[in-house]
């Protein structure tokens, strides 16, 4: 039986609404620190423990938060869903797929700064086929399917378990996809001169033009799904002019 990419027993109270107050000050502040040049490590220590945040907790403010100048230009290069017509997309295979398996599973998924949509934990060489995974799939298709790119190249990561198993799957929703492994993926998706679907913060630094697909997927299709909007007051609003292709 498939394992399931569900919430943590301890998320519920730990990013509850009574939470968030706190979690948004605790990313405003890292993000303060991070502006002014602090080291990121001890930047999130010191954050961590002034609001006593739990370990999760601190793995999701770290992910959300980010320097005024990252944000800028993070928000400067995404794109609206109408310009990846006719374009090529290249996606970050692992990073966008676990994203919207813990959607479907009850995961909490946090909007950070930058309007990214992340989970609290980062993939770290293993990967595990669960139970969301055919039917996250469907839902990316369906949603790069509205958004109608020229070419959709999915690039996975050589090292991590059981990329062979993604491959397939992937190759088989649909023969206009192409699926790449290789062992380099975020050196060719910070060089690449396509849109880049990723969360991951550097590819994101490198400044080339991207597109929130989870946000897409979210909309269009999981609006129930346990989402926490970790930007701090005064930056929260819609994140796409349109989050619904047409």
């Amino acid at each position: 039986m498939p394992s399931n990419r569900g919430a943590h027993p301890e998320d519920a109270e730990q990013f509850g609404p009574s939470q968030w107050p706190r979690l948004r000050a605790a990313v405003r502040d890292l993000s303060w620190l991070c502006t002014r040049g602090y080291g990121r490590s001890s930047a999130r220590e010191l954050v961590g423990n002034r609001y006593r945040l739990k370990r999760r907790q601190r793995n999701a403010v770290g992910r959300s938060a980010c320097s005024d100048s990252a944000r800028a230009r993070r928000l400067q290069t995404r794109v609206q869903p109408r310009e990846a017509a006719g374009q090529r997309v290249d996606i970050d295979a692992f990073n966008v797929l676990i994203t919207i398996e813990a959607a479907l599973g009850g995961a909490y998924l946090f909007v950070g700064r930058d309007t990214a949509y992340r989970d609290v934990n980062p993939l770290r060489g293993t990967y595990r086929v669960v139970r969301q995974t055919d039917p996250a799939i469907s839902l990316l298709a369906d949603t790069l399917q509205a958004l109608a790119p020229k070419n959709t190249v999915w690039h996975l990561d050589q090292s991590v378990s059981n990329v062979g198993r993604v491959k397939a799957k992937l190759e088989d929703r649909t023969a206009s996809w192409t699926v790449v492994v290789r062992d380099n993926v975020d050196d060719v998706l910070c060089e690449s001169e396509s849109l880049v679907v990723t969360s991951d913060s550097a590819v994101l630094d490198a400044g080339g033009s991207w597109i929130p697909l989870g946000a897409l997927v979210h909309a269009r299709h999981i609006p129930d799904a346990n989402l926490v909007d970790l930007r701090p007051d005064g930056e929260r609003s819609k994140i796409l002019r349109s989050t619904r292709p047409k």
